[in-house]
């Protein structure tokens, strides 16, 4: 078990994520993740958006998406397009980048039904497989 610092930070967690990574799909929570690592980011550190289709279309939309709402805030970013199963290309992309810090968000069906990722959804396969700290944003 982490040791405690007398602030109450545990030992071993970046102060500040150098390296953000954040799911994007369009959805609402996925827009709300998108904003919250744009305001995550700071001096120094580099956000990656990263867009997955499973057929390998789509994703350019959705990247161009990102970089004007990304714009909008003056926050620059690298844009990552990955085919396959997005919870195992969101954890390799994590890897192949370093990532401190994975923020995905939580949508569909599923999210309305559910309070908590349900297995087998792509960000509970995240936090179970992600190298670093996940955030998992809910929808407004």
């Amino acid at each position: 078990m982490p040791q405690r610092r007398p602030s109450g930070i545990l030992r071993g967690m970046a102060a500040h994520a150098r390296r953000i990574l954040v799911g994007f799909d369009g959805s609402e929570s996925a827009q709300r993740a998108l904003d919250i690592a744009a305001h995550l980011t700071g001096y120094g550190s580099i956000l990656s958006v990263v867009s997955v289709a499973r057929d390998g279309e789509g994703t350019q939309d959705l990247l161009t998406q990102a970089h004007d709402r990304l714009l909008a805030q003056h926050v620059t970013a690298t844009y990552v397009h990955r085919v396959g199963e997005p919870g195992d290309e969101l954890v390799e992309t994590a890897r192949e980048l370093d990532a401190d810090l994975v923020i995905v968000g939580r949508c569909g069906a599923q999210a309305r039904r559910h309070p908590v990722p349900v297995p087998g959804s792509v960000s509970a396969k995240v936090v179970r497989s992600a190298p670093c700290d996940v955030l998992v944003v809910r929808s407004g």
